[in-house]
């Protein structure tokens, strides 16, 4: 479970932002807001998180800084070579922060200890790396278990190891650890079991997805033809007031589902291939619904409408969180959604019924029903504007003296906590 999660100087970031998961006194009233984690450090996690903003303030670059953590750690030992450039960007609209390393920390919750990890690269090498923990036994302190930090004026690395608390070839995997990759990403590689834990989180339990518009169909498929879970889809497309009766999947291999001419697939660039893989997908799945005189009527799902797309693809992938407790960061969940569909999916992470394994929800939107009626708790709404050099700035809805969200809904559209468009440059001229 993510306790929070930092950012600095990565794309509209520069000073450090972080969003906390944490829950006052007020969320931990309610279960549906939070849940006991067993861990002292914080005892209460959220449950579910908005982002709120204008377009252009850094919401998107938020769910993408999660996506590059993710993705760095994972990836950096495997899917690169010596002297492969980073795919980070600092902020630009200051020479202080400009060409400087951009930094990521994640702390978090897993199998009852407490981690703190997170490191600082630039487009050549990583410049700092470290990890902490705290087991959640009791008399028991935070640990350094250990840290990588690059001397410029030496050109080489200054490292520390726990000796006592971190097991295992350490040597070998500092030795193996490249300039341009994570020693955590190196030591699993060369399979460390001590540090198995942290990595486990972040490339199993952390989920990212950076529109709901760009998710392809392939997951629900694969759940409903390997797992056999057409009828809970069905049956979670029905309670958004889809009226679907029956689904169909059309068996086919990765050639068929390209048209049969791999070769003309391979020279398109990656976003065009992904829109053709997904509109593949899409067209091994038919949908039936009932006609005037109740018979079954099939469509390709090609002439479905965007909504229902949306929805199938993240039925399994709903269903799948919430089983196994994933942190899931989404952007732009409203996109191709009526309101109440979006409260019904950020509905099942409140509802500790559904939520049985305590799995987290971080979402961007622009849609404010979900502020509406006390729905969410105001320690999980937060948002996002520009600072006056052009840099994102986060802040939550707790830094206000509000009683309730839904008191804040039309003060917010009114501009009172920021974070709106400023449309007096269009009328004004």
């Amino acid at each position: 479970m993510l306790v929070s999660f930092s950012v600095q100087n990565y794309r509209s970031f520069s000073e450090i932002q972080t969003i906390s998961m944490v829950a006052s006194v007020g969320a931990k009233r309610k279960k549906e807001f939070s849940f006991c984690s067993e861990n002292s450090f914080a005892p209460y996690i959220l449950r579910a998180a908005c982002i709120f903003g204008p377009n252009g303030v850094g919401k998107s670059t938020m769910v993408n800084a999660f996506d590059f953590f993710r993705y760095f750690v994972i990836s950096s030992a495997k899917d690169r070579q010596e002297g492969e450039n980073i795919e980070v960007a600092s902020f630009k609209f200051d020479k202080k922060w400009r060409g400087h390393p951009s930094e990521f920390e994640a702390i978090f919750i897993h199998r009852g200890a407490l981690y703190q990890y997170g490191f600082a690269v630039d487009t050549e090498r990583v410049f700092g790396e470290w990890l902490f923990s705290k087991p959640n036994e009791s008399g028991t302190k935070c640990r350094r278990l250990y840290q990588r930090e690059y001397d410029s004026m030496t050109e080489t690395y200054n490292w520390y190891f726990n000796r006592k608390n971190l097991k295992g070839e350490k040597e070998l995997w500092k030795r193996s650890t490249r300039d341009n990759a994570l020693f955590l990403s190196t030591a699993i590689q060369l399979k460390s079991k001590a540090l198995k834990n942290v990595f486990d989180w972040i490339q199993r339990h952390l989920r990212v997805i950076r529109s709901p518009d760009r998710l392809s169909p392939t997951f629900t498929i694969r759940q409903i033809v390997e797992a056999g879970r057409k009828n809970e889809v069905l049956n979670f497309m029905r309670a958004v007031d889809i009226k679907i009766k029956s689904l169909e999947i059309e068996e086919t291999n990765f050639r068929t589902a390209l048209g049969g001419n791999f070769e003309n697939f391979q020279k398109k660039n990656r976003n065009q291939l992904n829109k053709d893989l997904q509109e593949a997908q899409n067209d091994r799945v038919k949908s039936f619904h009932e006609g005037k005189d109740g018979e079954l009527v099939g469509l390709n799902f090609r002439e479905e409408s965007d909504g229902i797309k949306v929805i199938f693809s993240l039925s399994a992938l709903w269903l799948d969180v919430l089983e196994n407790g994933y942190t899931l960061i989404i952007d732009e969940l409203h996109n191709s959604l009526h309101p109440l569909a979006l409260k019904f999916l950020v509905g099942l992470f409140h509802d500790p019924n559904y939520n049985t394994g305590n799995a987290q929800l971080i979402f961007t939107s622009h849609e404010t029903s979900v502020m509406a009626k006390g729905f969410m708790h105001q320690d999980q709404v937060w948002f996002l504007e520009l600072g006056q050099a052009e840099n994102s700035l986060l802040f939550p809805l707790s830094d206000y003296k509000v009683r309730d969200v839904s008191a804040f809904q039309k003060a917010y559209l009114d501009g009172r906590f920021g974070a709106v468009p400023n449309l007096i440059g269009i009328v004004d001229g």
